[in-house]
Formats: C-alpha cells, sequence, structure tokens
C-alpha cells in the first residue's frame, strides 16, 4: 500500500490564531483584531474555506491519482522484462532453437526471443585487409578489454573485414550474426517500429562469400550474400544481422592465415563517411537475444484465402511441443474450435476439422484444412484463422472460471507478475442445438470510464492478478453459463529487477528435445532493461520530464533539442540559426522569412568533426515530423576556421619545461566539441578575440606576462578586424592549428 500523506494537519483554530499573530507585523495600523471587526471576519471566513479545501485533498485516493494523470495523457507503466545475450555451445550438428525455447538463468525463466539456426561451423580466423596491409585480429576478437577496427583506422573504400571459418555455412538457412562494437558514444535509442529504417547510414558496406563462381584470374570469386536483416544500420552500432547463403561455399586461403584453406565471408567498405570509425569487440555466432519471461500460452492470426486444402504454417516453441487449439472466425463474427483428424478421406465435407504436420527439422508446424468434399474450408478473409498453443500442463487451467451472470464479476488468477499486454481473453457461449461452443474475443480496457453497455470490456488488475467485468451500464456481463466459458487463450508473466542477472551465471536450457538438452548457453554480458511495475509517484516525475520535453518545433530550442535527440544518431551540438537561409552573405542585416537553418555537428575522434551526407539527411527528415508547416528548414554541415596562435610569453624559469601547457590550454580552448571535463566547446560565431587568449595564457601558473601575440584564422567566411580579432561566419566553428607559442625568461 502506497503511503498516504495527511493533507489536513491544520485546524480551523490553528490557522485563525496564526493569521492574528501576523497582522501586526504585516499590518501595524490594523489595532482591532477583536471578534467585531470586519477584517476579522473575513479571516475566519478564508480559515474556514482552506480547512475544507485541505479536507478535500486529503480525501484524494491513488485511484484518482492515476485517473489525474491519465488526463494528462500519462498511464502507469507495467514491468518490463530484462534482456541478455545467450551464446549456445557444444553444438554437435546444425539445429533451429525456436522462438520461446526456456532458459533457466539462476532462478529467473528466460525465452530466446525469435528462433535461431546454430552452426556447427567455427570462426577461427578474422583479418581486417586495408590496402596492401593485412592485420590478424583473431586473437582480440572476444578478448575482454581488446577492440580492433572493422576496416582500418584509415578508413579508405575497399577495405574489407574477413571472417574464416572451418567448415562451409549451411546452405538457404537464415544464420545470425551479432556484432558488438565499441561505443564511444552513445547512440540515441530507436523509438517504435521501423525507427531504424529512418536512420540513412553514413557509410554503406556489402557482405560477401567466396562461392563455387570463378573469377578471371581461375580463383573461386566473391557472390553477395542475401541480408534478410542489419540491425547495426551498416555497422553504426552494435546489433544482429540475419542473413542467408544462397549457394555452396568454397575454401580458399587468404593472406596472413596461410595455413590452410577456409570459408571466408568479406564485408567490404563500400561508402565512406563514419563520424566514428566502427570498432569491433566481439564478433559471434549461435547467439541471439534471450528474454526474461515465460510463456503460458499464445495466439496467432493467420488469414483465409478461402481455397481448397489451404495450409499455414508456424514456428515457435510451443508450437513444437504445447497444446494445439484451432479456431476459425465465422462470418456472424464468433470464434469455434474445430477438431483435429489424421485423415482428411475418411470425414464428410461439413466436418470443421484440421490435420496436424509437424516436421522436427525446422521446428514447423503445418495445419492443412480441407477441400469442401472431405473437411470444411475456412470462410476467406483477413484474420479468419488462429491457432492458440498452450503448454501441456496448462492445458485445462486455461479456463478462468465461469459467468454467473452477474454485474462487477471477478477471476482471480493464481499466476503473478502477468504482463498485461499478453494479455488475450475469450468468453463462450454453447449452443442448445448443436453443443458447440461459439467464442468471442474480449477487448482489455484501463478502466469502465468509457465503455458502454454493449462494449465487451474487461479490465486486469496487475497488484492482484485479478479480472474484473462490467456491470452492464459500464462494461457488457460475460454470458451466463453452467460450465467454465472464459478463458486466456494468451499470456506471459515476467519482468522485474529481478531479471537483471550477473554476467556468466548458471544457464541451462529446458526445452524438451534431447538435441538441445545437450547444448551449453553462456550469457557473456549481464542482463539489463528489467524493471517493475511504475509507482505513481514515477509517473508523476515522467509527466514533468514528459511536458518539459518538446514535441513541436516552434523556438530554436526546440528545434535544437529535437534534432539533438534524433533516434539512431550521435549528435553532439546543434546551433539553430532563424531567418537564414544557405548562401546568404550578409546575415544578420539581411534576414529571410520563414527560413531555418540548422548546423549539426557529430560526436567524433576527428579534430575537424563533420556529419555525413546521410547522417544530414536523418536529421532533416526527423525534423520535417515536429516543424511547423510554414517552416523551410535546411540543415547543414559546420564551416570550420583553423586558428593558429603566435606569442612570445615571459615565463617563470622553474615552468620553462612546462612550457607546452600554454599550447594544450589553447588547444583545449578551440575545441569545437564539449570537454569531458564539462567545460564546453567553441561557441558558433563566436568571435576569436585576443582578449580571451590573454586571459588564458595569463592563468596557467608559471605566466608572467604576454611579450607579443597576434592571431591568424584560416577558412572560409574568416575576417581579420583591425584589432586581429577573427571574425567568423554564424555557423562556423574553431579547432586549433599549429600553435608557435615561444617561452622565455626575462
Amino acid at each position: 500500500m502506497l503511503p498516504v500523506p495527511n493533507l489536513d494537519d491544520r485546524m480551523f483554530e490553528q490557522m485563525v490564531s496564526e493569521a492574528r499573530k501576523a497582522i501586526p507585523k504585516i499590518l501595524p495600523m490594523w489595532t482591532d483584531v477583536n471578534y467585531h471587526d470586519p477584517g476579522i471576519t473575513l479571516v475566519e471566513l478564508f480559515a474556514w474555506l482552506s480547512e475544507m479545501q485541505q479536507y478535500y485533498l486529503n480525501r484524494i485516493t491513488p485511484e484518482q491519482e492515476i485517473k489525474f494523470l491519465k488526463l494528462l495523457g500519462i498511464a502507469l507503466r507495467e514491468a518490463v522484462p530484462a534482456r541478455m545475450d545467450v551464446t549456445f555451445g557444444q553444438i554437435g550438428e546444425e539445429l533451429l532453437v525456436p522462438a520461446g525455447t526456456p532458459i533457466l538463468a539462476v532462478d529467473q525463466h528466460f525465452e530466446i526471443a525469435s528462433s535461431l539456426q546454430l552452426i556447427k561451423a567455427r570462426l577461427e580466423k578474422v583479418i581486417v585487409r586495408s590496402g596492401l596491409e593485412s592485420v590478424d585480429f583473431t586473437s582480440s576478437n572476444g578478448h575482454k578489454g581488446a577492440v580492433f577496427y572493422a576496416f582500418g583506422a584509415q578508413m579508405k573504400k575497399g577495405n574489407r573485414l574477413c571472417l574464416g571459418f572451418d567448415s562451409p555455412l549451411p546452405v538457404n538457412k537464415e544464420i545470425t550474426l551479432t556484432m558488438n562494437l565499441h561505443e564511444l558514444f552513445a547512440a540515441n535509442p530507436l523509438t517504435g517500429a521501423g525507427s531504424a529504417k529512418a536512420v540513412i547510414p553514413s557509410g554503406k558496406i556489402s557482405w560477401k562469400y567466396y562461392g563455387e563462381s570463378v573469377g578471371h584470374d581461375g580463383e573461386p570469386d566473391t557472390l553477395p550474400i542475401h541480408v534478410v536483416r542489419d540491425e547495426t544500420i551498416h555497422m553504426s552500432q552494435s546489433g544482429r544481422i540475419s542473413f542467408i547463403i544462397p549457394s555452396p561455399m568454397q575454401s580458399v586461403t587468404l593472406h596472413p592465415a596461410n595455413d590452410k584453406s577456409r570459408f571466408w565471408m568479406v564485408c567490404t567498405l563500400e561508402e565512406e563517411g563514419y563520424e566514428i570509425s566502427p570498432r569491433v569487440e566481439n564478433i559471434a555466432f549461435n547467439t541471439g537475444m534471450a528474454i526474461q519471461r515465460k510463456s503460458w500460452s499464445e495466439a496467432f492470426l493467420f488469414n483465409s484465402n478461402g481455397k481448397r486444402s489451404q495450409s499455414v504454417t508456424l514456428t515457435g516453441y510451443l508450437a513444437s511441443c504445447g497444446h494445439i487449439i484451432v479456431q476459425v472466425k465465422h462470418l456472424a463474427g464468433w470464434w469455434q474450435d474445430w477438431r483435429e483428424t489424421q485423415d482428411f478421406g475418411s470425414v464428410e465435407s461439413d466436418f470443421n476439422g484440421y490435420k496436424l504436420q509437424f516436421v522436427k527439422e525446422t521446428m514447423e508446424l503445418t495445419v492443412t484444412f480441407g477441400d469442401g468434399k472431405h473437411g470444411s474450408i475456412p470462410p476467406q478473409g483477413r484474420n479468419r484463422i488462429r491457432i492458440i498453443t498452450v503448454l501441456p500442463e496448462l492445458a485445462e487451467g486455461m479456463y478462468v472460471g465461469r459467468s454467473n451472470g452477474l454485474p462487477n464479476q471477478t477471476f482471480k488468477l493464481e499466476e503473478s507478475s502477468i504482463l498485461r499486454h499478453s494479455l488475450k481473453l475469450q468468453v463462450g457461449r454453447r449452443q442448445s442445438a448443436s453443443g458447440d461452443w461459439l467464442w468471442e474475443d474480449w477487448e482489455q480496457t484501463e478502466d469502465f470510464a468509457l465503455s458502454g453497455a454493449e462494449d465487451k470490456h474487461y479490465k486486469f488488475l496487475t497488484e492482484s492478478s485479478e479480472i474484473v467485468f462490467g456491470n452492464n451500464e459500464h462494461g457488457a456481463i460475460p454470458y451466463k453459463s453452467a460450465m467454465p466459458n472464459i478463458r486466456l487463450i494468451a499470456w506471459q508473466t515476467g519482468g522485474g529487477e529481478r531479471g537483471n542477472v550477473q554476467k556468466e551465471v548458471s544457464s541451462r536450457l529446458l526445452s524438451i528435445w534431447p538435441e538441445h538438452q545437450a547444448l551449453t548457453v553462456t550469457n557473456y554480458r549481464h542482463a539489463h532493461g528489467g524493471k517493475g511495475k511504475e509507482t505513481i509517484d514515477e509517473a508523476k516525475r515522467r509527466l514533468i520530464d514528459e511536458l518539459d520535453r518538446p514535441y513541436r518545433a516552434v523556438t530554436n530550442e526546440d528545434y535544437e533539442y529535437i534534432a539533438r535527440t534524433t533516434p539512431g544518431l550521435r549528435v553532439a551540438r546543434v546551433k539553430a540559426i532563424p531567418l537564414y537561409r544557405p548562401g546568404m552573405t550578409n546575415y544578420p542585416q539581411e534576414k529571410e522569412p520563414a527560413q531555418l537553418t540548422l548546423v549539426v555537428v557529430p560526436y567524433s575522434e576527428a579534430a575537424k568533426p563533420m556529419p555525413s551526407p546521410g547522417f544530414l539527411e536523418t536529421v532533416s527528415r526527423h525534423l520535417d515530423k515536429h516543424r511547423l508547416i510554414t517552416t523551410e528548414i535546411h540543415v547543414i554541415p559546420p564551416e570550420y576556421i583553423q586558428i593558429t596562435v603566435h606569442a612570445i610569453v615571459v615565463v617563470d624559469p622553474f615552468y620553462m619545461e612546462e612550457s607546452n601547457r600554454i599550447e594544450q590550454e589553447i588547444e583545449m580552448m578551440f575545441s569545437p566539441l564539449d570537454r569531458e571535463d564539462t567545460a564546453a566547446g567553441w561557441e558558433f560565431g563566436r568571435t576569436v578575440y585576443k582578449g580571451d587568449i590573454y586571459g588564458v595564457m595569463n592563468s596557467i601558473p608559471g605566466v608572467e606576462y604576454i611579450q607579443d601575440l597576434w592571431v591568424i584564422g584560416e577558412g572560409k567566411g574568416a575576417v581579420m578586424e583591425s584589432n586581429g580579432d577573427i571574425r567568423i561566419p554564424p555557423y562556423a566553428l574553431v579547432y586549433s592549428g599549429k600553435h608557435q607559442i615561444h617561452a622565455t625568461t626575462r
């Protein structure tokens, strides 16, 4: 129970007494403070109003606070399951680990997020070829604390990352490669489905392999790999790459791995432009994502084409070993459970049934329907077929109970930590003539405030694991039944901070298949992301943060914030220049309406961080969704002005050997990016004043005075003033040239 503060802690007499005591201090001319004075009457009136207001404020319950938060667009977040990468070992043969395969890590139940094809081939060599140089980084791959450049320290088009295997990779099977990169600067998280497609990569790569095709020199040629999915966005961030080898691989010998012939995959840099050169920590196969949850039942929808002997295919752990229920939605909108048959040849045309076929090698379950002569055909339409997979021990326990036809019915579930979004419920009605059950999907709602009398809604209370139905005014009442007619067709449990297990904990597969039980599973990184259910206080703090966060770009600060938080990018600095269009030469004296230019600087190790065309286009597309329709936006890179300082500095004789510190301080002063010591980088468009340089030099210990100083600025738009200051354009930054500092003594 959340602690409820007592707001009604001041009584009427106390407030009147405090107000009367404050009168001599605030209004000395008010001398009559007796009860007959009209002013005292007003004091009593407002004290009574304050007491009544406190009384009603003190009666606000947590449920009402949740309502108030909902009015502001905030709903309490449910528990979030933890995630971790797991690597499989002791693979004797190629096999598929289907999605949902259970893993036990300490006392936490995890599941494989998506199906993973395990390969027997072992990665033996990792070679980086840049120009004429080839370097073997096999020992660095996966070694703690060791990283290497994927395409060499000096990235050039045509540089290659070569992966050598001891045996060929399987053909026409989806294989997953996990790429863990060394993140110098964290990228803004991707949010929402399809957000990765909105990011235009700064550089581009291609994946090929040595196949049976013969090149011009008689040696095996490289053939393109079919990339199914690339979470790394052309190796811009850590993630997984799923690909298919379309034809058999051919073994070749690549320098410096001349000891034997191997089977090679080659990643080639096709286009330069990375703001940060990709640095690899680990390249791993047979690694997938595991989520801390347990699926008790799952439901999958399929379309019906209305043709004879149609079939649908499903892959998953519960599909391979669970209890199967097949439903078909009739034209009236009701779902009906169809019956399984082993042979359609022995059934009539009106038999509502299906046939199951399971292929163990691919872990695929195929459901086939009749042809109209032997077995019914499902009606044509979208989402007409549903396959429900249930844990075998839960086949009877999926029934919640029966409805008594009364309002506000409540049903208690045995399991706790149920993930609310995974819950799907059906209410059944039995036909009196045939005795068949017809099922109807009911929709989950947060409350019944907007539910009508005929709305098939229910509410799930996560704290008590209870299902609540309406009262026939707000939410319909389930059909009365003498037998259980309320059942769960899909639900999962999980979530919480306990799922954030440490790395390399004791883990084992809980699969029923003997081939899986021989495998080992290890998490080389700790699990992360597990959170408990959000409290009301946490939701209030999140509300304050979201109210301060701009979603519509109006002011310069709005544009800068939205550009800085572009998903998938590492944006270091942004400067909005209002009423400016690129190419204008007399700004700010000349201004152009409805124009806004944003200068974007990426995080980079280069002295002059420059965004790629893809980087700029990604920011521009992101801003286009938030801008005012009357505003034209231009996203440009910064112009860099090289600043070179020449000075003769008189220092104390004891500090002669530390004269290079003067150059270091000046270089830090002209940094285009914010420094690690929280000092801000050079301000956009700020004139380089000699006085600022004097101030930095004079603050250095040992400097007595500056005998002479002059500054040179080189770059487009740089102007030297008559006093020696350097004026730069509003879209420009500065960086250090080769400073010439001559230190001398008196």
